[in-house]
């Protein structure tokens, strides 16, 4: 937990994170490229301080405690993108056999 929180406060993490969140919203798409970035860096900001904050001002005992319960969320969220990897590859495959695609060779 503590590497995501340095990972997010370094600023790469945090960008990558607004980038992800508002890329997905409709309302934010509406927006001209200015405004966009706007939001995006402040949003980043806001972000990397907090990291920043929750890794220097919270003890290290209560990164202990919740480490277990980050590793299951970790892994679950690890296993839902993969398998949605899988079925996006799986299914341009099965396309590929029935036809649908012509193969390059």
């Amino acid at each position: 937990m503590q590497e995501l929180l340095m990972w997010l406060f370094g600023g790469l993490g945090a960008t990558a994170v607004v980038s992800y969140l508002a890329e997905r919203s409709a309302s934010f798409q509406l927006l001209d490229t200015a405004t966009k970035q706007m939001y995006k860096t402040v949003g980043a900001t806001l972000i990397a301080v907090s990291a920043f904050a929750l890794y220097t001002y919270v003890p290290a005992e209560f990164w202990a405690t919740i480490n277990p319960y980050w590793q299951v969320a970790v892994g679950v969220i690890s296993v839902n993108y993969g398998t949605e990897v899988f079925h996006a590859f799986d299914r341009t495959l099965a396309k590929r056999e029935e036809g649908e695609y012509e193969v390059e060779e």
